[in-house]
Formats: structure tokens, sequence, C-alpha cells
């Protein structure tokens, strides 16, 4: 084996320059690695100054400096051009490396013949990153580049590695002999650089040589600080250069894509370091629909990011199969895994017991295979239990009939109307049904309620243990909330907002109802950020599916005078509504549900009957919109609902287990590996296509005339998926 150069070109960046220099030294064998800083005629005279100061100190560290800037490409080449018997390291200036890194990446050179150049997993290296594959990623649990890389070296070995169809440049092990074969970076036709690696990297493929990814290696590459200034307008210059001269080029990445050969061990290294930390582990099981039950599993997994870690099994194919993925601050991560849970289930319990697992807490069982309930009792813990809906009443979630309207808390026949909504399995009456889920709520430690109002209305079917009542993280994160303002002038018309996926639940049918009444005036403008069962009239302005993150910023830009939920059932908490609160907008919400104490005492907060009337509606907006301002929300009757829970009580009762996953553990899970969202299968594309063209105004009139159950067997058919998978 040759003796190695790492070069390093720099250009900007002093504080990630300094890491990157102070790592790479740190863990460089003087007895047969040196470390090549070239200059690039940096504009900041720090960096001058640091890379003199640096190599003065520094026996061994060999400066070059430029005359004037070079580019990267030509600076690269100069780097390794300095000594012509060694192997290199080309190494961007603001990656960080920690351990032995060096040593297994040049054991790996001479482990695999023709092995022309390597590249390491890094969290920002496109077909190389982790955890996420092709993404920018943070360092996974906060943790630091030592700690992960320390794993990958833990559970892979130099004989670990996948055939790229290019390396990736910000850290990539060049064998000597493979360029004095294929020569150096090609600097007149990529210039100041982007592509030129990948061109270099063709042209080793093309000698017959190999590019390989190194599944034993880590390092940290910040990204876009190295030559950042000067990348962007280049992208799409190299791109077509590659493609001129390879034509089969970003075929071969694209089908590399798809195959993905790196996910087992992708997969394998995240379920290590997660075994491997002792913080406290949370598996959660919920629904797959989306929606406040998976916002609220995602925002606990980011407001206890470094306290727990937090996993999740959703169903699949329902009531079969499962999937299990992995949250890394409050965002799930695209690697994971899917389990049978009738021929895998001992499998599920054996990994979740490596893995150190917990506590279980349960937020939904819709499409979950009843063996699940168990899965607390095979860990040697205890569940909780949130109630984000009514589903374990009736199999009913909302206690809504035929025509999506609440059934009523005294009505006789109840259950009868419930199930002209959502039909119980045949032959299981609502009694078996609420004694079959018995047991999982009677085995709760916790049972918790997101707001008041849902605590009562389930406790009139349940008896619960030890009920806990606690408004979603979001309530404290933005407190206190700002006092709304009034800022609608006569002068203009009323702007009303309904924020959401509104279902015929949530009140769709009655937003278009209402906006098709008062069209005509001029007075009153409606508008829609989500999207609804069905496309709505051209009396609603609909703005379309929304990210989470980006819903402030969307309705701050829509600037509505009031915020309106015309929902139809007992809403257990509404994130939506916690938009409104937090932006200081008034609001006009049902009797019903959280609301009632979620606006308690609030002024410009009306609250109306929820089956008020269309002619109804239009009388009160047309008071609002003619100067009247909402008044004030009356006191609510039942008591707050516990602040601090979310504070520090969850986490208290929850047992830290520290895991462990073995080393070649992930070979025998290599059946199970499940890589992220599934792409649209033809039938989902074809949904996709429908609901598009459904939202033209004349189709969509046509789509109204067609019966909702018929529409719904139609999705249903077409996709077990929710919609908003569908269309994202």
């Amino acid at each position: 084996m040759r003796s190695v150069d790492i070069v390093v070109p720099v250009y900007t960046g002093v504080e990630e320059t300094r890491r990157c220099l102070e790592t790479a030294l740190a863990t460089a064998d003087p007895a047969w690695a040196r470390l090549v800083v070239v200059n690039d005629g940096s504009p900041d005279p720090e960096i001058t100054a640091l890379l003199r100061d640096f190599a003065g100190q520094h026996n061994g560290v060999v400066l070059l400096e430029n005359a004037q800037n070079l580019g990267f490409v030509a600076t690269a080449n100069r780097g390794m051009q300095y000594d012509a018997e060694r192997d290199v390291v080309l190494l961007n200036s603001d990656v960080e490396v920690a351990n032995d890194w060096l040593h297994r990446l040049r054991e790996a050179a001479y482990h695999h013949p023709r092995a022309g150049s390597l590249t390491p997993f890094a969290n920002n290296a496109t077909i190389c990153s982790f955890p996420n594959f092709c993404k920018d990623n943070a360092l996974l649990f906060g943790l630091d580049v030592a700690e992960i890389d320390r794993v990958f070296a833990e559970q892979f070995s130099a004989a670990d590695a996948f055939e790229v169809p290019t390396g990736v440049g910000c850290c990539m092990y060049l064998r000597r002999d493979c360029l004095n074969e294929v020569g150096l970076f090609d600097v007149a036709t990529f210039g100041r650089g982007y592509g030129e690696e990948n061109d270099w990297c063709q042209r080793a493929q093309r000698a017959g040589w190999r590019n390989l990814h190194l599944a034993n290696c880590f390092v940290y590459h910040k990204g876009g600080v190295s030559f950042a200034d000067e990348q962007t307008p280049r992208v799409a210059k190299a791109m077509a250069l590659l493609d001129e001269r390879y034509p089969r080029y970003h075929a071969e990445i694209q089908a590399f894509i798809a195959r993905d050969p790196a996910r087992g061990a992708r997969t394998g290294a995240l379920l290590a370091l997660l075994a491997g930390q002792p913080r406290p582990k949370i598996l959660c099981l919920s629904h797959k629909l989306g929606g406040g039950a998976q916002q609220h599993v995602d925002e606990l997994a980011s407001l206890y990011a470094a306290d727990a870690l937090f996993v999740q099994l959703t169903p699949a194919v329902e009531g079969q199969t499962v999937t299990l993925s992995v949250f890394d601050a409050g965002v799930r991560l695209a690697d994971g895994l899917h389990f049978s849970v009738d021929d895998e289930f001992d499998a599920l319990v054996a990994l979740l017991r490596e893995l150190g697992i917990g506590r279980v807490h349960f937020h939904h069982t819709m499409g979950l295979h009843p063996r699940l309930w168990v899965l607390a009792s095979a860990l040697g813990c205890k569940h909780d239990l949130t109630i984000h809906d009514y589903y374990l009443i009736n199999g009913n979630p909302t206690l809504t009939d035929a025509d999506a309207r609440f059934v009523g808390d005294d009505a006789s026949d109840f259950d009868q109307r419930c199930a002209g909504h959502y039909p119980l399995p045949e032959g299981v009456s609502a009694e078996q049904w609420r004694a079959s889920q018995g047991l999982l709520i009677e085995q709760a430690e916790r049972v918790i309620f997101p707001s008041a109002d849902c605590a009562a209305r389930f406790q009139r079917f349940f008896p619960v243990r030890n009920a806990v009542t606690a408004w979603h993280p979001d309530f404290l994160a933005s407190q206190p909330y700002p006092q709304p303002g009034w800022r609608h002038l006569p002068s203009r018309p009323l702007k009303v907002l309904v924020v959401g996926a509104i279902s015929r639940e949530k009140g769709a049918d009655v937003l278009e109802s209402v906006a098709d009444e008062l069209a005509a005036s001029g007075l009153v403008e409606f508008h829609l950020l989500g999207y609804a069962y069905r496309a709505l009239g051209r009396s609603v302005v609909t703005h379309g599916p929304y990210a989470n993150a980006e819903a402030w910023s969307l309705i701050e830009a829509i600037a509505p005078d009031v915020v309106w939920f015309p929902a139809q059932w007992p809403e257990t908490y509404s994130y939506t509504l916690s938009l409104a609160l937090h932006l200081g907008l008034p609001v006009v919400v049902p009797d019903i549900g959280a609301f009632v104490e979620r606006v308690s005492g609030r002024p410009l907060s009306t609250i109306m009957p929820w089956n008020t009337s269309t002619a109804q509606w239009v009388e009160l907006w047309l008071r609002l919109a003619r100067g009247e301002q909402p008044g004030s929300a009356p006191p609510s009757p039942v008591a707050n609902p516990d602040a601090s829970f979310y504070a520090g009580g969850y986490l208290a009762p929850v047992v830290s287990r520290k895991g462990v996953f073995a080393p070649g553990r992930i070979a025998s899970l290599a059946a199970n590996l499940h890589a992220g969202t599934p792409r649209l299968s033809r039938s989902e594309r074809l949904l996709g296509l429908i609901w598009r063209i459904s939202r033209h105004p004349l189709v969509a009139r046509l789509v109204s005339w067609v019966p909702f159950r018929v529409q719904q067997a139609i999705k249903r058919r077409l996709s077990a998926r929710p919609m908003h998978d569908i269309v994202r």
C-alpha cells in the first residue's frame, strides 16, 4: 500500500477550514500520511493567516499557495501532483474526520481489485448521504462525527463496499496507479469546478477501474462552504457537459438510486446508533392517514429530541403489515423496515428489544393488527394511549352520521347512526367492539386526552383508571398567545379563511354552501388553505395542500380577517385552531369539541352552534362585513387541562434502556428493508391525475353528482394510501 497525501483545497470558511485541518492532522499517521493544503488565492486574509500559522506550527504539513485564484479543479490538481508516488484523499475544507478513517479508506482501496476511487458515508454527500439518501442531513441524533463513525467502523468492514457510477468529491480516496492511468481532473472542460469528479470517475470506469462507496467509514461535510459562491451558475453547464460526453451517465445514476444497494448499510448503522443511545426510547403506533395524530407524534419527537428517541410503527397493508421508522429531531427518516405481523411478530419483538424500547405509546389503532396491542407486555414495559378521536367507541372516529353530521351525545340510536357512516365489521356489534377495545384502555398506564371535552365524552363509554388531560405541547410553545386584533375595514370585502384538509365532517359542504350564497354580494371572500374532499366551487379560493412548517407564513400572506372552523363533529384538539391563536387572528368556532375550552374568555372569538344553518351563517358574515366585530368567547365551565404534563410529566416514567444491535445483524433483516415513502403505483398516479382534473370547476360539478360512497369506493380501489401521499 502506498503512502497518502490528504489534499485540501481552500478558498473560504475560516472556522470550517480550521476544524478540517485539525481533525485531519489529528487522525493522520505521519508514518504514511501527510496533509497538503492549497490556498487558492483566498480573498480572506484570515484564511491566509490561518494556513500559514498552521503549517508553521506542524512539521510535515505542506502549504502550497496559488499566486492567483485558479478555481477548484486546477487547485485540486496542483495538490494531487505534489507527490506523484502517493495516493490521494481529496478533502473539502468544510469536512471533519475522526478516528482511524484514513486507515480504513486505504485498507479498502487495496482490498478491492481495481478500486480507483472510494467515498465514505457523509451527512451531505448525495448518493453517499446518511441517514437520508441523496439529502443534506444534520448529524444523526445530535451526535458528533466520531460517535457516528465509530458505529460504522464496528458494523462494517473493508469488504462492505458498493460500486457507484461516481464518487463524491467532498471526501474521495484516489489510488495513484489509477491517477497515473486516467490522468488528473479536466481543467479545460470543467474550468473552475463542478462535475470534475464525476467526469474523472467515468473516465476511470471506462478504463476498467471501479468507483466504490465504502460502508465502514463516515465523515462530516458541512456543505456549501469551500467554493460555495461559485457553484450554482455552473451546475447546469456541468450536467450538460457530462450528458454530452457520457450519454448514459444520468441513466446510470438514476438506476443506481432506484437500486440503492447501500440501503441495508444505512439502515444497519441507523439501528445500531439508535440502540446504543442511553436515552429513553419510545415506540409510537398510529394509523397511516396523517392529520393531527401524526402531527402530535412528530411534535413529541421534536420536543424531546435532546432527551428521548422515537420510533414509529405504521400500518402498510391494513391489518397485516407494518413499517418501522425512526425519528431524528421530529422528522421520520426515510429508511426503515417492514414486517408481516402474523408471520414476523416474534422477529419484530426481538428487534425492538435489541433497540432498547422502554415505552409503547398508542396514538391510533386503525389499520393495526390486533396482535400489536400486546407489544408493551412482550417488551416488558408499560404503554400509554392518546385519544385523538373516537374510533375506539364504535369504529366511527368523528361520531357522525351518514350525512357527516354529529350524531349528538344523547341520541337513542347513537351507535346505529354512527354505523351509517362508518360501518363496523360484519357480525360485530358496537358493544362487542367496545369490549374488544377495553383491554388496550384498561392496561394503559396513562390514557391521555388532548382536551377536557374529549375526556368527558370518551369516559361516558369507558372507565379510565389513570386519565391525563393535557393540551398538546404546541400550546406551551407560544404562550402567552398574542391578543387578537380586528383589522377589517368595511370599505373592502371581509376575508374569511378555513385551514386544513377539509372533509365533510370538517365542514367542506357548509363552507361551499355559505360561500355560494354570498358570492354575488361581493362583501365576503372565502379562502381555503388546504383542500377539500372534493373540489369546491369558484366561490371558495382554494390555495391547495401545504406543509405544516409553511402554514404560518402562508396564512400571513393570505392576510385573513377571521379564521372559521365549520366543523360538524366534536374535534378533540385542532392544530389548525392553534395556528389562528398563535397568529392572534379572530376566530369563529363551533360549540362542540375542544374549541369552546380553547378560546375560553378570548376576545374576538365567536362561538356558534355547530348546526348553524346556511342562512344564519350568511347573516353572521354580513354583519361582520358591514362593520360589526366578533365578541369575546365566554369563560369555559371546565377546568383548564394540565399545562405542565408535557413540560416534565410525559417522560418521567419512561424506562431508559441501552440496546445492542450486533454487527452483521442487518443481514438477517435484508428481506425487511423498506425505503421511505413507497413510490406511487400506476393506479395511484391515475388517482392523482383524477384528483387534479377534478379541481377544475366544471369537472368538480360533474363529480359532485357522484354519490360520496361511490367516490370513496373508487378511491379505495385505486389506493389505500391517504390522499396527501398521492398529491404531495
